[in-house]
């Protein structure tokens, strides 16, 4: 009886470690560059960064053969020319898969300058399954929420990652997260997951893939300014934490219940969004 029910809780627990997994591929991977470039050829791997002084920038952690379809998707928002791009990409015939190395340990000297010299952040990544869905999450919840409405308005899946787990890109340590402070708060950056069915999509279809990349770039370079002048507008009236400490600012738990004040009314178009922050 014993060994059966420590079978039963066995399975049990396997099966509730792969719903929390499923939307991504389990990958060991490095811990920091330094230990990926000690291990691997540097004939393997690319590093492609395109800084063109934007505030925006937008990365492709696992481009080339690690995660197909997230390099296609920056090159295309590159292609926009109004934001800065990073595409780390593997190049093997085979076996990219070990060049993996974690958002929260993708510590690149490059990526993490570039990162760190910029006001809002973008990283594409790839997810697991053969159905046709986005995933959207990371600190920066209004972000990410635009571009949700977004891509849905065009006819995408997405679906929102709202718990405190690695996969929903909400970590610190995650590199999309530590970019500038905005007016002296930490609101960090978006991480998009692409299942591997809707990257096959984008990479075999150009049309899709314009499609996918145009709602993205509207949602950055049309609605998010917008948003941002009233973001402007909270946080001064606010006050002002003072850079590294401004996480323990009494004002910070107060900007973050205001945007989670907006994001309560349930905007169901990129417009509403924009509309109830104003309000």
């Amino acid at each position: 009886m014993k060994k059966g029910l420590a079978r039963i809780l066995t399975v049990a627990l396997l099966a509730t470690f792969c719903i929390g997994a499923s939307a991504y591929a389990i990958t060991a991977g490095y811990h920091s560059f330094a230990e990926l470039s000690a291990a691997e050829d540097p004939a393997d791997y690319t590093v492609g960064a395109y800084d063109i002084g934007s505030d925006t920038t937008i990365l492709a952690l696992h481009g080339g053969g690690i995660e197909r379809g997230t390099s296609e998707l920056v090159e295309a928002l590159n292609g926009c020319g109004k934001y800065n791009t990073y595409l780390f990409e593997g190049l093997k015939p085979a076996d990219n898969g070990s060049l993996f190395l974690r958002a929260i340990d993708f510590d690149e000297p490059t990526a993490v300058s570039m990162v760190q010299n910029s006001d809002y952040t973008l990283s594409i990544i790839g997810a697991a399954g053969d159905d046709e869905t986005t995933y959207i999450g990371g600190q920066n919840k209004l972000l990410a929420e635009l571009i949700k409405l977004h891509l849905m308005t065009k006819g995408y899946q997405v679906q929102s990652f709202g718990f405190p787990d690695r996969i929903a890109g909400v970590m610190d340590s995650n590199i999309v997260n530590q970019n500038k402070l905005f007016n002296n708060y930490q609101i960090g950056g978006v991480q998009i997951a692409v299942s591997k069915g809707l990257r096959d999509k984008l990479v075999a279809d150009p049309d899709t893939l314009n499609a996918y990349s145009g709602a993205i770039n509207e949602a950055l370079s049309r609605s998010w300014p917008a948003i941002v002048s009233q973001l402007q507008k909270i946080t001064k009236s606010d006050g002002k934490g003072n850079g590294f400490f401004s996480r323990f600012d009494s004002s910070k738990p107060n900007f973050d219940k205001k945007v989670d004040q907006i994001l309560n009314k349930g905007a169901k178009t990129p417009g509403e969004l924009i509309a109830n922050t104003e309000e």
